[in-house]
């Protein structure tokens, strides 16, 4: 076994100047990273071998250079190794796909087995488990706003399933879910008796000789020379994660990830061949990416000539990797800046992917407030022809048309429709999720604060972190006599002012009050949103 191991990683190691990667790469990477604090690793792997450039530099202050070995964060590509481990557990008896978690995470006797048995290990890989992105009672578990991922531990995980998975929709559409990855990672490591980040290496870093490829557990080591992460130009903390490992806790260089692309492209050579060629068998459709989901691969909708890609992000990197069987070529970017680089990826590879249909001839049939209760409405609006729904206190969500006035809500399990009058026009919506039909009667909505200009050395007053718990805060900026606002893991947004020390937001139902100690300095703020008042105080 150990010769045939050598053997496969002597193939698999071709002369990195024999690949031919397209001619005008550097110069893409280049301008990518240009104006941006960090840098980019680049492999490109063909038949001819692997290529590696690099644009950039680590940081402002890191007088080092980038090589194929910096190890970068690669988020959510976390959850493709997560999806491998679940095909070689399978492949070696210890697991099948159709078990469901809860099997695996209780007790054989646990009340909740029953409930449960519908959140399999293969809904949670195609994020069909309909479990949410994040559980409820993410936010209340860790010390540290920076690294919001580093306390959430395997109770809170095991409460959050008993939780949400009771009454989950399972198999009914794919929605994204992060929780369900992590409990999926939890899981495969209960199937071997050990941890998530010991199993895999055991089965499938260590036989594919991804030796440079580690989980950023919290309480261990960094890879030497982890590439720090930067945000809106700033350094930011690194993140490890415990339970929730195995939905983007990996750390991994250029090289190491041209050697798990050349495994797929190359999968007769290699130990995992079955379990590589299971995770990119088509499961189920995903309209809202126009394409279909393997076993955590995304694959684009060109049946004859697919690419199979998945993205990563954390708060301070991002990363991309794709292949195309078909012509054996594949493209690994990691960098360590919050820049998105899935154009970039497919631009390399001369593939542009499918965009789902969301142009609707009629579309300005449907914009209007429709209030489902007094505390809670949809807002239909319009833009270029395609229209976005957006619940009270809640972010904005396309609309993907179905059928005749009927819609899905993309990245949501749900569908809205409408009710026309006799004489066509459009009189009420329906919110069809969770097996409920919500009706709510066209409306008005409330009106809209009244938005007034603050001299700019009040707006300053303002800045600062506000911590609204140990691990969620908002961040207020001001640029341009603007103010902004950026909770922990979300962009920035522009708040408005209404009065002094009152300002609301327009892209969601929540507003800010801010105030102040005896001596009028500003000392905290109160987020309204949701019918809750959540204040936080100013961080010195």
């Amino acid at each position: 076994m150990k010769a045939i191991s050598l053997l496969l990683l002597a193939s698999l190691m071709i002369t990195p100047s024999s690949a031919k990667p397209p001619s005008d790469i550097q110069a893409k990477l280049d301008a990518w990273i240009k104006d941006w604090p960090g840098g980019i690793s680049t492999a490109w792997v063909d038949a001819a071998g692997t290529t590696f450039f690099h644009a950039g530099k680590i940081a402002a202050d890191e007088p080092r250079e980038i090589t194929p070995d910096t190890p970068y964060e690669i988020g959510s590509i976390t959850k493709i190794f997560t999806a491998v481990l679940l095909a070689q557990s399978e492949q070696l008896g210890k697991v099948s796909r159709n078990d469901s978690a809860a099997k695996y995470l209780l007790p054989p006797d646990d009340p909740d087995q029953a409930a449960l048995a519908k959140i399999t290990l293969l809904a949670l890989t195609t994020h069909t488990s309909g479990l949410p992105r994040m559980p409820e009672n993410f936010g209340t578990t860790s010390d540290s706003i920076a690294n919001p991922y580093s306390t959430y531990g395997r109770a809170a995980l095991v409460s959050a399933l008993r939780t949400h998975g009771k009454s989950a929709i399972a198999n009914s559409a794919v929605s994204y879910s992060n929780f369900g990855v992590s409990v999926l990672g939890e899981a495969l490591g209960d199937a071997w008796g050990t941890s998530y980040a010991d199993a895999l290496r055991e089965q499938v870093l260590a036989p594919l000789h991804l030796n440079a490829t580690t989980v950023g557990i919290t309480g261990t080591p960094a890879p030497a020379g982890l590439a720090p992460g930067h945000t809106d130009g700033k350094r930011v903390p690194n993140w490890t994660a415990l339970a929730c490992a195995g939905c983007g806790a990996i750390r991994s260089s250029a090289r190491d990830m041209a050697l798990f692309l050349s495994a797929f492209l190359h999968r007769d050579q290699s130990p995992l061949r079955a379990s590589l060629e299971a995770t990119t068998q088509p499961q189920y459709p995903v309209p809202d990416t126009g394409g279909q989901i393997g076993l955590g691969w995304m694959i684009t909708a060109e049946k004859e000539n697919p690419v199979y890609w998945h993205n990563g992000a954390t708060a301070g990197s991002h990363a991309f990797i794709a292949f195309n069987p078909k012509n054996g070529t594949g493209v690994v970017l990691l960098a360590n800046v919050q820049q998105g680089s899935e154009e970039l990826g497919f631009s390399l590879l001369g593939v542009t992917p499918a965009r789902p249909k969301t142009a609707v001839a009629n579309s300005g049939d449907y914009p209007g407030y429709y209030p489902i209760s007094p505390a809670f409405g949809i807002a239909i609006t319009e833009k270029n022809g395609s229209l976005i729904a957006q619940g009270t206190g809640q972010p904005p969500f396309p609309l993907r048309p179905n059928a005749t006035d009927r819609f899905a809500v993309s990245g949501v399990p749900a569908e809205i429709s409408f009710e026309r009058d006799s004489g066509g026009e459009i009189i009420a919506l329906i919110l069809h999720q969770n097996g409920i039909d919500q009706r709510a009667q066209r409306g008005e909505a409330p009106p809209a604060p009244k938005e007034i200009t603050l001299p700019l050395e009040i707006l300053r007053d303002y800045v600062g972190d506000y911590p609204l718990s140990a691990q969620f805060a908002l961040s207020i900026t001001e640029a341009d006599g603007t103010l902004f606002a950026q909770a922990t893991g979300q962009g920035k947004a522009p708040v408005f002012a209404k009065a002094k020390d009152e300002f609301f937001y327009k892209i969601v139902a929540a507003q800010l009050t801010f105030t102040r100690d005896a001596a009028g300095k500003v000392n905290g703020l109160i987020l309204h949103q949701n019918g809750r008042n959540q204040p936080a105080k100013k961080k010195e």
